[in-house]
């Protein structure tokens, strides 16, 4: 997204003396006192070097624990692998510290061994007894070792529902799948992370987010297989999608300082497949665009068609840092959840950058979460931010899990002007598979239903 206009520096120096100014009372923290998760965001909002940070997480320590959403926020904020890591080993250091057994008092001298009874303590004002000198020690309760139990998503939330296969209708009424929920309006409040991973001990092949009780995580030679066998899959199903023409709606709402809508972009597409596989968008409604702040620019509207809907093929592997996070329960299924970073920024291209979670059997990517990279500094000193947005998938026909629904709720910081609250949210629907030449060997071939016929290919306008 773009801002209309630029409103002179006043809102820039203003940001400058506020972050300077948090990073001047940090520096006037006591050294001995751990950081908080607000220190760590002014450190990073500051652009202190990650080498710093981590000596001053090593020296003094934390006073919260890493969450699957903290990490996230940090890595948004320019936080380094190394950074997380320390952070983690700090936040569990800190926890085992808390849940310490409390030092046993010394026992009393006996009465034989005592000369004489200490005199008793005079009353006071209150009518109770003065406190002695040394205070008595407290022991400190430890936290419960039950895990923390995922987040139920709301009603109107997507879910990732049970797995089915394409022999489902012989499988038993119960087992059935529930119906996918009403998706929220933009004006709804923003996604909930929908899982938690409970706290598990350490294991060398998580770092950063822990697994769920009573899930294994792989060996490293396992998470390599997992890694190449999605990606494969990840190829094919991008090859099936071709198979299918579908309905796209794409909405961006502006919200003012009450939340209220000030302006909206919506476009909805027919996405339709030639014989050759040749991709051809049809826009079917495209009211008036009523933004006040932001445009909607080119690099939207590509974010749309390729990142949102995340597909991460063995093509792309070499493009990415992959790193496993942890083996977690997610809605009603189980999955492996894996980081994605782009290793190098190429000019003219855009990339994703955050969380997948890995269908722990079918080994398709269900959801993601993350944003598009880079931010851009365009023409006459403006920029293109993008927002944080996650996008669920959903089985279709038992062999795919195609993407349903993406929602983004975040405010982009504009150099030049003020920040902007949006909402953004696309769906997919009508997914209906068509005859095209593009064959897949490496799965169950997909027939196309007698009844249905071939809709003819619109010719692109010149």
């Amino acid at each position: 997204m773009k801002l209309y206009s630029t409103l002179g520096r006043t809102f820039v120096a203003s940001v400058a003396l506020l972050v300077l100014g948090g990073l001047l009372s940090l520096a006037a923290v006591p050294t001995n006192q751990p950081l908080s998760k607000d220190d760590v965001t002014l450190l990073l909002l500051g652009s202190s070097p990650s080498a710093k940070i981590i000596q001053m997480v090593e020296q003094r320590g934390v006073d919260f624990q890493m969450s699957p959403e903290l990490a996230k926020k940090f890595h948004d904020q320019g936080a380094s692998d190394d950074l997380i890591d320390a952070l983690q080993k700090a936040g569990n250091k800190a926890a085992a510290k808390a849940s310490a057994p409390a030092p046993t008092p010394p026992p009393a001298p006996s009465a034989a061994a005592a000369p004489s009874a200490p005199p008793a303590p005079e009353p006071s004002l209150g009518g109770k007894p003065n406190a002695p000198d040394a205070p008595e020690p407290r022991a400190v309760e430890a936290p419960p070792a039950a895990p923390v139990t995922p987040n139920a998503p709301s009603s109107s939330e997507p879910v990732l529902h049970t797995r089915k296969s394409a022999d489902s209708a012989a499988a038993p009424a119960a087992s059935a799948p529930s119906p996918a929920p009403a998706a929220p309006s933009m004006a709804s409040s923003s996604a909930p992370d929908t899982h938690e991973p409970a706290k598990k001990e350490s294991s060398p092949a998580v770092s950063g987010i822990s697994s769920a009780p009573g899930l294994k995580d792989p060996d490293a030679a396992g998470i390599q297989h997992i890694i190449h066998e999605f990606a494969a899959k990840e190829k094919v199903f991008r090859e099936a999608r071709n198979n299918y023409t579908y309905h796209q709606i794409n909405k961006v709402q502006e919200l003012g300082a009450e939340n209220e809508v000030v302006g909206t972009y919506e476009q909805e597409w027919d996405i339709l497949y030639d014989d050759s596989g040749k991709r051809i968008e049809k826009v079917t409604y495209a009211p008036l665009n009523t933004l006040k702040g932001l445009i909607v620019t080119q690099e939207d509207i590509e974010g749309f068609r390729n990142i949102q809907p995340f597909v991460l093929t063995t093509d792309e592997l070499p493009e990415y840092d992959i790193k496993y996070l942890g083996h977690v329960k997610v809605d009603q299924i189980t999955a492996y959840v894996f980081s994605i970073r782009p290793k190098e920024i190429e000019k003219n291209r855009q990339y994703f950058q955050g969380v997948v979670w890995v269908d722990d059997q079918d080994l398709q990517i269900v959801k993601s979460e993350g944003k598009q990279v880079p931010n851009a500094k365009i023409k006459h000193g403006q920029e293109n931010l993008f927002p944080r947005f996650t996008t669920w998938r959903e089985q279709v026909d038992g062999k795919f899990w195609f993407p349903t629904y993406t929602m983004a709720d975040d405010t982009l910081y504009f150099e030049g002007g003020p920040p902007i609250h949006m909402k953004e949210v696309v769906r997919y629907t009508d997914y209906k598979q068509f005859k095209s030449r593009v064959r897949i060997m490496t799965v169950e071939s997909i027939d196309r239903p007698k009844d249905q016929t071939t809709p003819a290919a619109t010719p692109p306008k010149k």
